[in-house]
């Protein structure tokens, strides 16, 4: 075989390589579990002016909500205590209006969580 076969293989097997360490340390970049499965929504509950999540840790540490995001926008929220808590999102929603909820941990990771037709409970 030519020295340019070697060579491109060569170069495949060190992309190939290269490209596994690199998902092997940030995680698979297609992964769909979201929050690395540290944290998950098991409820939402709308309340005039206010969001409330019911989150269930799955961590055996303390996971820490750091950030919490509506629709793109920061809003202010309360966290409970650890391990299953509410998390209460002030926020202005309105009654048949979708909303794309974001949890950022202290850990870095993000929790999607997604309301459609929203209707006071």
């Amino acid at each position: 075989m030519s020295r340019r076969f070697w060579s491109l293989a060569a170069v495949f097997v060190t992309v190939v390589v290269l490209a596994g360490g690199f998902a092997f340390m940030h995680g698979v970049p297609w992964s769909s579990s979201s929050g690395g499965g540290e944290v998950t929504v098991t409820r939402a509950t709308l309340r005039p002016g206010r969001i409330v999540l019911t989150l269930k840790s799955n961590s055996d540490g303390i996971v820490a909500i750091a950030q919490a995001i509506v629709n793109d926008a920061y809003v202010n929220f309360q966290a409970g205590t650890p391990g299953t808590a509410d998390l209460a999102i002030d926020y202005p929603w309105i009654e048949g209006e979708s909303y794309d909820i974001e949890l950022l941990t202290s850990t870095g990771a993000s929790v999607d969580f997604q309301i459609e037709d929203a209707a006071a409970s």
